[in-house]
């Protein structure tokens, strides 16, 4: 069960403007493959340290698209600032069970013809040390789940559509 959920301060870009240097990393697929597989709530568990990825909001997905993540007992609301089909996905925390004041996420996919390259920012607001260690917490596993990323697309083309 999820602790109680705690209200964030509604941040987008301009807070994503002091995220730290973007985490880059080239897989060796199709990018169109990686989109299938960032708008595909299962397999975020797939790939990343996530029990569960709830798309609130109807397709098709945009500018204030809904999710709600759940990453064990915690939770988080998560309402889209940025999208751009098939290359960019940005989103704050709306609401959760992380003791942070603001949070933000900005996921992108640059085509490469048959490989393309993944970038990830975040940042995260919070009493130090908890929003320095959960941005760290991010990254590091972002950076541990890309090549699940890649091996979970290798392994499912049709679901993906490679």
């Amino acid at each position: 069960m999820a602790r109680k959920l705690k209200e964030h301060r509604p941040v987008g870009e301009e807070f994503l403007a002091g995220a730290a240097a973007p985490l880059t990393y080239d897989l060796n697929v199709p990018a169109r493959a990686v989109w299938a597989a960032m708008v595909d709530g299962p397999a975020w568990s797939e790939w990343l340290p996530i029990s569960r990825v709830t798309w609130t909001s109807p397709q098709p997905f945009g500018i204030g698209t809904t999710r709600t993540v759940e990453i064990d007992r915690m939770e988080v609301q998560e309402t889209f600032f940025a999208w751009d089909e098939g290359r960019r996905m940005a989103f704050r925390f709306d609401r959760s069970s992380f003791p942070v004041r603001a949070a933000v996420e900005d996921y992108r996919v640059i085509d490469r013809g048959e490989h393309c390259t993944f970038e990830w920012r975040g940042r995260v607001d919070g009493v130090f040390p908890i929003g320095w260690l959960l941005g760290t917490q991010l990254r590091k596993g972002i950076r541990k789940g890309l090549p699940k990323l890649e091996r979970l697309i290798r392994d499912n083309p049709q679901r993906f559509g490679l």
